[in-house]
């Protein structure tokens, strides 16, 4: 085994009159955005109570002005503009405005909302009675009001957050609850009594659907073909306060929330922040996502889905079919070749009416080895179409396998590896440091050796050091974020969250792919 050393050069993003920058937080304040929105104003829509239209306002004052990074340690204030840029206020990094006063401001009623907390001891009855409380309201506002918001700003106390939440307190619906619906629907079992069918439709329905507010709530606005995009945001960020002991956060993390709403509100206007600079034409990623479905008619079932990516790094989610993916490692899914190719021939249906043209390589990236009949979905979906794309499978793992040590003796260092370092296994594995030291920061994202990813090409043929390379630069397309870096490529990155909305009620049908609505 011939082990090589490799290291990749940070890649550089493009951002507004086609100046480049490594880092999106300098180039943002140096450049302003790749796409621009002016003349523009954000005209947001507010729902939530009356309180939290308070913390709203004063929180779009507070981001229209400077934030300068520094924190305190052992009560000297220092610096920390390297590790966490000051923000220079929002309308001077993107030059559009955006008013205190939101267009459209829609009132809730915080006593009713404390009233379920508390006395709602069932987690998915009170997650639900919740969402459908806030979306009754977006709803019935999108039906009856001429207010033209572009921004839907979904303001959550955070007593709510706490109590509609993965692994939050309360009761779950019983095993025998369950059966009885099942039994029930497959006509095995029968009640007589008033309201009988009402009710049945109700514990279904609970059954069928999260208690997770933010997922079940992302997916019924798009079930109900909200258009507008929607940001959920906790009462506690908008005072710039820490989510779990609800205290002030210090000025350097200040800036960093900042930087992190801003750039995720200009994203979902519908415009790019940046771009990546050297991503080759007609190139296009493929992630593949999988999630389990706690359904009564589709009971140990998996839901697919594909999020795709271009080389301007816009994305769109596709979701697939529903069917008994688990391999027999547990920890595994595959697609049979009919799913494979519905769910591939709905992306380059996609790319064709936005470019008129089939994309040159097609990277399909999962966290598994591709089966044959997935494979030859896939291959299938292609033919039908006569597209001459190269498609290229790749699997990525975030994995403890292989950890990198610099060595530096004699030399006083703290720094670590380097991001971008990695290891030619052979022509076709590799393992890439993504989380490594970063001098543009002068410190490393992780307090720990970080895991290396593991990257292998199983299907197709391509240079191990191109596919690396491009991995690299993708962990550079967290919208979401405004970080220097991530540690997995976005077409991974988000494949739970994607995952958890789809499955988060039943049936979700949607010709919404916007990769925007999903984050």
């Amino acid at each position: 085994m011939n082990l090589s050393l490799i290291y990749n050069k940070e890649p550089e993003l493009t951002f507004g009159f086609s100046q480049r920058a490594h880092d999106p937080r300098d180039g943002l304040t140096l450049f302003g955005p790749h796409e621009s929105l002016d003349p523009f104003s954000v005209k947001a829509g507010v729902v939530g109570t009356q309180e939290g239209l308070l913390h709203y306002k004063s929180f779009v004052e507070k981001i229209n002005k400077p934030i300068f990074s520094t924190k305190q340690i052992y009560g000297v204030v220092k610096s920390d503009e390297l590790a966490r840029p000051s923000f220079p206020g929002f309308e001077a990094v993107f030059n559009i405005r955006w008013p205190k006063n939101p267009e459209l401001a829609l009132f809730l009623d915080q006593n009713y909302i404390s009233r379920i907390l508390l006395e709602e001891k069932n987690k998915k009855r009170r997650t639900n009675l919740l969402v459908d409380f806030y979306l009754e309201r977006i709803v019935s506002s999108t039906q009856k009001d001429d207010s033209s918001v572009n921004i839907w700003f979904i303001v959550v106390p955070r007593s709510l957050y706490f109590k509609c939440k993965p692994g939050s307190a309360g009761r779950d619906l019983s095993s025998g609850t369950r059966a009885f619906v099942q039994q029930t629907k497959a006509g095995q079992s029968y009640f007589d009594f008033p309201g009988e069918e009402n009710y049945i439709k109700e514990l279904e329905k609970l059954i069928d659907t999260s208690s997770d507010f933010h997922h079940l709530l992302k997916a019924r606005l798009i079930q109900e073909k909200i258009t507008v995009p929607v940001q959920i945001i906790l009462d506690s960020t908008l005072q710039f306060k820490d989510k779990y002991r609800n205290q002030s956060l210090d000025e350097n993390m200040k800036a960093h929330l900042a930087w992190t709403q801003s750039t995720t509100l200009y994203y979902k206007l519908g415009k790019l922040p940046w771009k990546l600079s050297d991503i080759r034409d007609g190139v296009c990623y493929l992630g593949l996502v999988f999630k389990k479905v706690n359904q009564v008619k589709n009971a140990g079932s998996v839901c697919s889905a594909a999020q795709m990516f271009l080389k301007d790094g816009d994305g769109s989610v596709f979701r697939g079919n529903v069917g008994a993916w688990q391999s027999k490692n547990e920890k595994e899914f595959h697609l049979d070749e009919k799913s494979s190719n519905e769910l591939l021939a709905m992306a380059l249906d996609d790319y064709f009416e936005k470019w008129n043209k089939f994309p040159i390589e097609l990277f399909i990236h999962g966290r598994a080895k591709f089966s044959d009949d997935e494979w030859k979905g896939f291959e299938k979906a292609l033919n039908e179409r006569n597209a001459k794309t190269k498609l290229i499978g790749v699997v990525i793992k975030d994995t403890a396998q292989l950890k990198l040590f610099r060595d530096a003796l004699g030399e006083k260092s703290n720094y670590g590896v380097i991001r971008g370092m990695a290891v030619k296994i052979n022509e076709r594995e590799a393992y890439l440091v993504t989380r490594g030291f970063i001098p543009r920061l002068n410190t490393a994202p992780s307090l720990e050796i970080p895991n290396s990813l593991h990257i292998q090409i199983t299907r197709g043929e391509k240079d191990i050091e191109t596919v690396i390379k491009d991995v690299l630069a993708l962990t550079k397309l967290n919208y979401n974020a405004c970080l220097y870096s991530d540690g997995l490529p976005v077409t991974l990155r988000f494949s739970d969250t994607i995952g958890n909305i789809l499955t988060a009620t039943d049936n979700l049908k949607t010709d919404q792919r916007q990769f925007k609505y999903y984050i």
